[in-house]
């Protein structure tokens, strides 16, 4: 089972924007290097919610793909500042 991690400051946020937070990995591909993985996030349902688990927290809905409950721990911290906040998300 995955843990979710958030911050009271990362909660307040998810809440104040009154959407879900949905959760997924992107994979850039260059030519000269080797490819990376990031995981992204966006406010909102994903479209293929079924590629998705749903975790409810304090009356958040978390959507995080499928294939990413494998990890143990997912940490979400809110950065940035004014209208450029984002929620930032990876693995310990």
């Amino acid at each position: 089972m995955m843990h979710i991690e958030l911050d009271a400051n990362t909660k307040n946020w998810i809440q104040s924007k009154g959407k879900p937070v949905s959760v997924k990995m992107i994979q850039v591909n260059a030519c000269c290097a080797p490819p990376v993985q990031e995981l992204m996030t966006h406010l909102g349902k994903p479209k293929d919610l079924h590629n998705y688990e749903e975790f409810k927290i304090d009356n958040l809905a978390i959507f995080v793909e499928k294939h990413l409950l494998r990890n143990e721990k997912l940490i979400m911290k809110l950065s940035g500042i004014g209208i450029f906040k984002t929620i930032s998300a990876k693995f310990s």
